[in-house]
């Protein structure tokens, strides 16, 4: 789409013509249809466009267990590592660059394969049912509690595993409320030792990151269909929206062209004015190339090409008349921006209370307690707090949603509450705290152990304090 294509003394009929090949708005140029090029275009293009690169396959084996071993390999980046540890101790059997597996990433991301290992996962997870094949992994808001650092965990279909783990039940669904389907959970009742499920801290599929944005955005390179654009986000990451790309690139331009899960299927405009838009009045692009964010100038380090480049898009959340969007015709590779997926922004989650309800560690003001949590998330009003914690005590301190203020005496005697009370101060409100006010990054709460609008029953609310992680709430 080079806006000197036209008009230049002495241009070749033959470059006018491939000109016109790759032009996004080729279907609206009188001087060469796109329909009119017919076997010109079959002859022209192949000897004018360099072939994409060869990705080699990768020769070594895969990692991610701190002895150098996987046992297993699941989908997404996800491995078993055997072992015998206990679930404090769960993140030692990973390698660097490797953390404990989310639950639910299990059951949304493992593929096939079922374990033959018993496997911690990251969560404190309840228990219901009657027994094997019967009963179902719950989070803290439902069910019944194991004993302390007992949790119901992913065994293999066996009460006795390799390295001589146990589970007492197996065959378990998970966050169902039903005993099926089955997800492999299992335990709990002095089963004290398992292995661990581990996956990449990177949210690429190849454990590199080309860009990273806000909220935990990331830019993964490649050269893939729209249709396998997924495959280069690790497990846990999804494929970002267009409207993330708008929300959470914070001014940044892309280095490479990346697919996102919902790319605008029209454009209009022109090559030096373009909009990419889903108004279906706009010319449509192919179904396998729809319009996607763009490197300035189109092409990028993979050999993906962007006809157009540096156009709008038609959303709310726009903010300027480039947002990096760009294609469409023949352009039928990218790489992919992903997102966590109901996770925090750093790819992982301290805690997670139910499928909604996340804990992000940080040490961070209240004025940025959502730059912990993924995209699309919010910190917890505090209102939902009592109603989502269920059993699951805080183990970090954690912002809520409002500036909370205090009554009371002192800990264990006092309240919080959004309206009434005495002001911490800016940015230094009442919040979520740990039993004992401290936690592993540094933040403190003076009082602990006070109630929401009354003293009792204690919510796990104190403060004041500077900083702190937040609880990140999600949609559906």
């Amino acid at each position: 789409m080079n806006e000197h294509a036209w008009g230049l003394p002495g241009r070749s009929l033959l470059a006018i013509v491939v000109g016109s090949v790759v032009a996004c708005s080729a279907a609206q140029d009188d001087a060469a249809p796109k329909e009119q090029l017919g076997e010109r275009l079959q002859e022209l293009v192949p000897a004018q466009v360099p072939p994409l690169p060869v990705l080699e396959p990768s020769l070594r084996g895969p990692a991610g267990c701190a002895d150098g071993s996987v046992e297993q390999v699941f989908a997404g980046g996800i491995v078993g590592c055997a072992g015998a540890v206990t679930f404090p101790n769960r993140k030692s059997l990973c390698a660097a660059g490797y953390h404990p597996l989310a639950s639910m990433t299990w059951r949304t991301s493992r593929g096939a394969n079922a374990p033959t290992h018993h496997y911690w996962t990251n969560d404190v997870l309840n228990y219901t049912g009657t027994g094997t094949g019967m009963c179902s992994a719950e989070y803290a808001s439902r069910g019944n509690a194991c004993p302390a650092d007992d949790p119901m965990r992913v065994c293999a279909s066996t009460v006795v595993d390799p390295e001589g783990n146990r589970c007492n039940w197996f065959n378990c669904s998970f966050d169902s409320g039903s005993t099926t389907p089955n997800e492999y959970f299992g335990g709990c009742s002095g089963n004290h030792t398992a292995g661990t499920l581990c996956v990449p801290d990177s949210g690429c599929a190849d454990g590199t990151v080309e860009q990273t944005f806000t909220r935990g955005m990331v830019g993964c390179a490649g050269a893939v269909t729209l249709a396998n654009a997924a495959t280069l986000c690790t497990a846990g990451f999804g494929l970002g929206y267009d409207s993330d790309w708008l929300r959470y690139r914070n001014g940044a331009a892309p280095t490479h062209n990346y697919w996102t899960a919902t790319p605008p299927q029209h454009y209009s405009g022109s090559p030096l004015s373009c909009v990419a838009t889903n108004n279906a009045s706009d010319p449509l692009c192919p179904a396998d190339a729809p319009m996607r964010v763009c490197v300035p100038g189109g092409n990028d380090p993979e050999g993906n090409h962007c006809n157009w480049s540096n156009c709008d898009e038609v959303s709310s959340y726009s903010t300027t008349t480039n947002e990096y969007f760009g294609g469409c015709f023949g352009n039928t590779t990218a790489g992919a921006l992903c997102v966590p997926n109901k996770m925090c922004a750093d790819g992982t989650m301290e805690q997670q209370w139910n499928r909604h309800i996340i804990g992000c560690a940080g040490s961070v003001g209240w004025g940025n307690r959502e730059s912990l949590c993924g995209p699309r998330q919010i910190a917890i009003p505090a209102s939902l707090w009592p109603g989502q914690r269920g059993s699951l005590t805080p183990t970090h301190n954690y912002w809520a949603n409002e500036a909370l203020r205090y009554s009371g005496s002192g800990s264990g005697a006092c309240s919080v509450s959004s309206s009434l009370g005495t002001s911490c101060g800016m940015d230094n409100p009442m919040h979520i705290c740990s039993p004992s006010g401290d936690d592993a990054e540094g933040n403190h709460c003076n009082w602990t152990h006070c109630g929401l609008d009354a003293t009792t029953p204690d919510q796990f609310l104190g403060g004041c304090g500077a900083t702190a992680g937040t609880v990140c709430m999600t949609g559906p």
